[in-house]
């Protein structure tokens, strides 16, 4: 979520946009020099959720994905998977805010 790639998708437009995403892998490959696995494995439903809550958070408030990677990394959205995948994806946005919001109160 950190990368140029990211960066591009949260454009208005980017012609990335519309490729596959077997493209877009391999584009971000190429930026960072190489993809290594880095321990966790998540499962595809799991990742499909992750991707498809993101690209609706961008659009429904316009933030960066690196802003919304910092509110709900990976961790906390594989965490909150179960609890929230049912849920209407502008609820589950919003209580994920919500979550993030109350971990800051309590630092």
């Amino acid at each position: 979520m950190n990368s140029e790639t990211a960066k591009n998708l949260d454009l208005p437009y980017d012609r990335l946009q519309w490729s596959g995403e077997e493209y877009i892998l391999e584009n971000l490959i190429e930026e960072v020099n190489g993809v290594e696995q880095a321990g966790l494995l998540f499962p595809n439903e799991v990742m499909f959720w992750i991707g498809y809550t993101f690209r609706y958070w961008h659009f429904l408030n316009g933030d960066a994905s690196k802003e919304i990677y910092k509110q709900a990394d990976a961790q906390m959205m594989t965490n909150c998977y179960w609890g929230f995948h049912t849920l209407d994806v502008a609820m589950a946005i919003s209580d994920l805010k919500e979550i993030c919001r109350q971990k800051q109160a309590n630092l």
